[in-house]
């Protein structure tokens, strides 16, 4: 069976987390001390006792559609839906009507950083809920997504939506020290859950993040770059694209650039090269992880409305639950593609991978459907 090429978004994603046994970037420099295990094992604990005590930390905001739109817009989307291709407007012209509802994955638009820059790190990244120095080197690791109000078996669905205001609940859930193979280095793993109520306080979305920390690099000593790897042939791309439904993206800088200024992402990896290259050792800004999250879940909800599949009402459509994990950056400039099996758009559960087009798997995820 040939592969099936999907004319969506052109763009390109990465996503700088790492696997538990796989090195990203750089390692410290000679001049920084390795934290022991046993320092880990301290830290990890430290940070258990100052937020994994039943605390929860609750925020509430307000679902702005031009927030939305503008979300939407950067991702080369012109409808949130696709029956609302159907209008005569599409994003670039008008806002979404109130109680349009939030696609799956979008959320993340919304309940973004709010600190001062003082508190921000070195690096710019959040810091809300980090462990204590040497571990404050934060990337995205992976995790889940589930809606439990999407379930099509209510009478009225429960789901984020345009002009609701909206509760955030966050809380950690743990802090594991990991030591990683190849290097030998030690890292901590914090697992944090937000769950999202709308205004009637029905769930709607279940987020839970696992968040790798590093220890913190010393910024000026020059880091070595990850060299690129030959690119497959195209015969070798179309074999390996068989049978599967393949979107293909290249990611602009442009599109890093409003992707971090919407969700108020401040890690420098996303926007600034010479940080992205000299400091860190990637061999270039690095795509944001949500961006290939949600490119596994746009495929995933386009194909189930476009075959008519699935549990779509007047289609709008959203999965159970999705798992995922990262595994190797993908950098701007860089072609990748987000790949399905053809057959599984039907299915229980469907396998959807992020694959660079040297080969490298940069993503896993299993998308489960409802029925």
């Amino acid at each position: 069976m040939a592969a099936l090429i999907r004319g969506r978004p052109r763009c390109r994603c990465s996503w700088i987390t790492t696997s538990f046994g796989l090195a990203t970037g750089r390692s410290l420099s000679s001049s920084a001390r390795n934290p022991s295990s046993a320092d880990a094992q301290e830290v990890a604990e430290a940070f258990l006792n100052k937020f994994s005590k039943g605390q929860t930390f609750v925020r509430k905001q307000l679902l702005d559609a031009n927030q939305l739109r503008l979300f939407s817009l950067t991702l080369d989307r012109p409808h949130l839906w696709p029956s609302s291709a159907l209008l005569s407007k599409t994003l670039e012209e008008t806002e979404p009507l109130p109680g349009t509802p939030v696609p799956a994955g979008y959320h993340l638009i919304y309940f973004t950083p709010a600190q001062l820059p003082g508190i921000l790190g070195l690096d710019g990244t959040d810091a809300s809920f980090n462990p204590e120095a040497p571990f404050t080197r934060r990337m995205w690791a992976g995790g889940s997504c589930h809606w439990p109000g999407a379930d099509p078996s209510r009478s009225e669905l429960a789901l984020l939506r345009v002009g609701d205001t909206v509760t955030e609940v966050t809380k950690v859930l743990s802090c594991v020290p990991k030591v990683i193979r190849k290097t030998g280095e030690s890292m901590l793993v914090v697992g944090v859950e937000k769950e999202f109520r709308n205004g009637k306080d029905e769930l709607c979305v279940v987020d839970r993040r696992n968040w790798v920390f590093r220890p913190a690099l010393d910024p000026s000593r020059p880091a070595s770059v990850v060299p690129k790897r030959p690119e497959l042939s195209r015969t070798e791309l179309e074999e390996a694209a068989r049978g599967k439904i393949v979107r293909e993206y290249t990611r602009s800088e442009v599109t890093l650039f409003r992707f971090s200024a919407l969700t108020f992402n401040a890690h420098r990896i996303h926007y600034d090269k010479a940080w992205a290259t000299q400091v860190e050792g990637h061999r270039g800004v690095v795509v944001h992880g949500p961006m290939n999250l949600i490119a596994m879940l746009d495929l995933w909800r386009d194909e189930t409305v476009d075959q008519g599949v699935g549990t779509a009402r007047n289609d709008i459509v959203y999965p159970e639950k999705i798992d995922y994990r990262a595994t190797s950056p993908v950098y701007s400039t860089e072609p990748y593609r987000v790949m399905m099996p053809a057959e599984a758009v039907d299915a229980k559960e469907a396998d959807v991978t992020v694959v660079s087009n040297d080969g490298t798997v940069c993503m896993k995820g299993t998308v489960t459907d409802w029925s």
